[in-house]
């Protein structure tokens, strides 16, 4: 019973965490590294190394930083200001509350576009630093997207071991 109820959990937390790596804001590796510190310090179903921790750990510290890192970069490298990074982000959300997912895409661009165009930018110049931005976030989902796998597959390793 106890291994039908981990799995249940399980399955429910990382399908919260994916939907967290798809929508910004919500807790997607940090929410899964909680359950898992607290399955490791108060309760001990997963029985998990303190080495595994560590690493689980590192991992989930590295989404955080990346998360906002890898956006900015995909701003910055292109010649972009703060001001079409914080369009990206707010493309993304407005994004996805009118067109789900490809919405996010194309609010990111939008909104990173728009806010260069705020800048005093040209329209090339503003859609070409808009590309960054939609590379930046796609490679921090895909960076949290393998994490989320290593997380499922030591949840699940620990669950069934």
């Amino acid at each position: 019973m106890t291994t039908v109820l981990l799995t249940l959990v399980a399955i429910i937390a990382l399908i919260f965490a994916l939907i967290g790596i798809i929508i910004p804001g919500l807790p997607s590796i940090q929410a899964l590294w909680v359950l898992i510190a607290i399955d490791y310090w108060f309760l001990g179903y997963l029985d998990l190394s303190g080495r595994t921790m560590i690493i689980l750990s590192i991992a989930a510290a590295f989404t955080v930083i990346g998360d906002y890192v890898t956006t900015s970069l995909g701003v910055k490298k292109r010649g972009g200001s703060t001001l079409g990074a914080i369009g990206s982000v707010v493309g993304l959300i407005a994004g996805l509350a009118i067109f789900q997912i490809p919405g996010m895409l194309i609010g990111c661009f939008v909104g990173a576009m728009v806010g260069e165009l705020l800048k005093g930018r040209e329209v090339n110049q503003a859609a070409h630093i808009a590309v960054g931005a939609l590379f930046g976030y796609a490679a921090s989902a895909a960076i949290q997207f393998a994490i989320w796998g290593m997380y499922a597959a030591v949840i699940f390793y620990h669950i069934y071991t």
